[in-house]
């Protein structure tokens, strides 16, 4: 439900922009400003990703989310109840954008912890799922109703969410991190059973747990954890992986559907064939992450990274040449067909992997003692580039075209996949203990140790 709201953020910008724009008239709702509706969600992730690691760990995983259902809440109250005032409309932008940032860490970290190694890759692809399925709700209520109302409806999922996670138990591990040990056996009995695998993994996690020093601060314990490597080895390969995926585009596709899929129709493309087409790029976005998470139970992590950094990068690069020689008039008139099959080839592609696994990986990657600063930053690097491509976006269409846009975006996807051929691990069916003596020891540590695990 969390996540329904924070892609109604990301996808709200889509149709609140055009109708703003026949509401005000161009003359009061400058390309600037339109700009800034669509940015100010993003620049506000920032924040929230500044705090949601010291929040998750000072008050708990379901404390923060219980947070961030009451302030996603008024968010989307503001924004509904504006009324056409765009200083209001922009302060519950923001304050949704904070929601989604603080979210961001917070909801992979909360379900790692809770889930099995076995089904983990799948509950944490379905956060991304939520994500797109928000993105396509928002859609289709802006495009049948006037733009308060569709943000009202938005409401709906935090209060939802902010019910359910009041009946819902802490993370087993965060209580075992402060040593509330009958409480997280609990918790975890309740998420996980108490068959013998289970019990195996809970009494590991309560010795790792039981060997940290007490008798230093927090904050030397977190000064020491920084240092090691099973700390800035996965926070170097989260934040470039975060930055690539915005980096090929993902997100200006959220937030600018209708311009965009008006630039693919061709001028004789009608306004309800746009929203036409702007939903069925949502539902096919949809499908295929609901493919991701079935496949992420078969395959790795990595294989799906490479694979989808190849194609999303064929993908945006055939895009801008096809763009380029339309504008060259060396092809007389664009073709909605290839223009389109080419931007769904590309949804596809960048859903199958890019766009998917790094918020998959942020709640693995990282050691307990860690998990919170770790995942902040790693998320906080997205909010940048997420701030930063969807703000210059429209700047980018008028002084280089679609084709350079696209092209951009094609070249960066391009270097990022290179990086992960050489960087990104598997994790796939790794408890969290062995990926961490992976960072910290190294392949062939961590191959042999889970060798053992196995006979």
């Amino acid at each position: 439900m969390l996540n329904l709201a924070a892609g109604s953020t990301a996808g709200i910008a889509a149709v609140l922009i055009p109708q703003l724009t026949n509401d005000l008239g161009r003359n009061k709702f400058t390309t600037e400003l339109e700009s800034w509706v669509a940015a100010i969600s993003c620049l506000a992730l920032f924040f929230g990703n500044l705090m949601s690691g010291y929040l998750m760990e000072r008050f708990g995983r379901r404390i923060s989310l219980l947070f961030v259902s009451l302030f996603f809440l008024l968010g989307w109250c503001i924004i509904g109840f504006a009324n056409n005032i765009l200083h209001l409309v922009l302060f519950g932008r923001f304050i949704t954008g904070i929601c989604q940032g603080w979210l961001g860490p917070l909801g992979p970290v909360y379900v790692g912890e809770i889930t099995t190694p076995i089904y983990r890759g799948f509950f944490l692809a379905s956060l991304s799922l939520g994500i797109a399925v928000g993105v396509f709700l928002s859609h289709l209520f802006g495009t049948f109703l006037h733009w308060s109302y569709a943000c009202q409806l938005c409401g709906l999922f935090p209060l939802t969410a902010g019910i359910i996670l009041f009946f819902a138990p802490e993370s087993p591990a965060w209580l075992a991190s402060i040593n509330r040990i009958d409480d997280c056996i609990s918790s975890f009995q309740w998420f996980r059973g108490a068959s013998p695998a289970m019990k195996l993994e809970l009494e590991k996690m309560l010795a790792e747990q039981s060997k940290r020093d007490k008798s230093k601060s927090k904050f030397e314990t977190l000064k020491e954890n920084i240092k090691k490597p099973e700390f800035w080895k996965p926070l170097c390969i989260m934040v470039t992986f975060f930055a690539i995926t915005q980096l090929s585009g993902v997100n200006v596709i959220c937030a600018y559907s209708t311009d965009m899929m008006k630039k693919l129709m061709g001028k004789r493309a009608k306004d309800s064939h746009a929203y036409a087409a702007m939903l069925s790029i949502d539902v096919l976005r949809c499908v295929s992450l609901i493919i991701a998470c079935i496949l992420l139970r078969r395959s790795g992590r990595r294989p799906m990274s490479l694979f989808s950094g190849v194609f999303t990068s064929l993908s945006l690069l055939g895009l801008a040449t096809y763009l380029y020689l339309v504008d060259k008039n060396i092809i007389h008139h664009i073709s909605p067909f290839i223009s389109l099959s080419l931007i769904a080839f590309y949804i596809v592609v960048s859903n199958m992997g890019i766009s998917l696994l790094p918020w998959n990986m942020v709640g693995e990657v990282f050691a307990a003692e860690t998990k919170g600063i770790g995942s902040g930053i790693s998320v906080m690097m997205t909010s940048i580039s997420f701030f930063a491509t969807v703000k210059t976006a429209p700047a980018m269409f008028e002084s280089i075209g679609h084709h350079g846009t696209y092209m951009f975006y094609g070249l960066s996807t391009t270097f990022g996949t290179l990086f992960l051929y050489f960087c990104l691990p598997e994790t796939k069916d790794k408890t969290l203990l062995q990926i961490e003596e992976y960072f910290r020891y190294g392949k062939k540590r961590n191959t042999t140790e889970k060798d053992v695990i196995d006979i």
